[in-house]
């Protein structure tokens, strides 16, 4: 289609009019973000104290102490007053090593696969917006990724907010073909799983990130399906299990943050699911905030309640 330029210096076409528009809009967005955050900007995560750390691992404050002082495990930080604090990788180094120490307990300080078992796949869904999904996800990420589970999130929403949670713009740090759409597409672009996994700043987590790239797959999807490029694994609902699959090993679960509705992207979620959670937003008693999580398949399964306010949490 031929574009002529008004005496206003627009195309006179609504579509390119559109296309010029996002470009501005597009620049001004960069702009004002290199204005307020510096160009190494990045999301960091604060040191825990001591007795933080002795909950975390369910040991004593005073055998912390008393390990520091033997040189024994990680060094910590030694603050004001002598007081110690833990970087979460450390937190990570003490559990592997009081796994080797004290191995009738290693299940409990290193909560990893055991040979045999599944990978556990925990979709969050509901198809209202609003219902603090994306938020629940990121928080039951953390929760698991400080259990000492090692974790990977991915995010299928569009709006990418579990993206921006965790310190990416999807506007701008997030290139073509780099969220879960490279790995599930339908043409010859189609990347390895392990190429759109990203580091998060939250040891024992890693991000395949989202953003509005997303909605390819719910456009191109119909069309394979009447061209019939779909076969066995190749269908719709198979592909993110079948990419998932590609880092089965890398991890012990999975938490994944759906959009709010019924989409081609959602219904792969549910299909690779071993657990769903669906969350609500109607007013809840306050002796009774946890969430109800509905398990299927193989293998030891994830905690059957997570419950935020329980003496076990951190």
């Amino acid at each position: 289609m031929r574009v002529f330029e008004t005496e206003e210096g627009w195309p006179e076409t609504a579509s390119a009019r559109i296309s010029c528009h996002a470009t501005l809009l597009s620049g001004q967005l960069r702009s004002l973000g290199a204005a307020l955050f510096p160009p190494a900007a990045a999301k960091t995560l604060r040191p825990f104290s001591s007795g933080e750390v002795a909950k975390i691992v369910r040991v004593s404050d005073g055998y912390l102490r008393q390990l520091s002082l033997d040189g024994l495990g990680p060094a910590p930080a030694i603050g004001h007053g002598g007081r110690r604090s833990y970087t979460l990788a450390q937190v990570n180094e003490l559990r592997a090593y009081l796994a080797a120490a004290r191995p009738r307990e290693a299940v409990d300080f290193l909560p990893r696969r055991r040979p045999g078992e599944k990978l556990q796949i925990i979709t969050v869904a509901n198809f209202k917006g609003g219902s603090a999904k994306t938020t629940t996800a990121l928080y039951l990420a953390q929760y698991l990724a400080l259990s000492g589970f090692r974790v990977l999130a991915i995010d299928l929403d569009p709006q990418a907010s579990l993206s921006a949670m965790f310190g990416y713009q999807p506007e701008f740090d997030i290139g073509q073909s780099e969220t879960i759409y490279g790995a599930i597409r339908y043409d010859d672009q189609r990347r390895p799983m392990r190429e759109v996994v990203r580091p998060t700043y939250f040891e024992g987590i890693g991000l395949v990130p989202g953003n509005l790239e997303l909605m390819e797959f719910e456009h191109h999807t119909p069309r394979a399906m009447v061209e019939r490029r779909e076969r066995g694994h190749d269908l719709f609902f198979r592909r993110l299990a079948s990419a998932i699959d590609q880092v089965s090993d890398d991890y012990d679960v999975v938490v994944i943050d759906c959009p709010p509705q019924l989409g081609y992207l959602t219904m792969g979620a549910l299909n690779a699911a071993t657990a769903m959670l669906v969350t609500i937003d109607e007013p809840i008693p306050s002796d009774d905030v946890g969430f109800d999580v509905r398990h299927r398949g193989g293998g030891r399964p994830p905690r059957s309640r997570f419950h935020p306010l329980c003496d076990h949490a951190p």
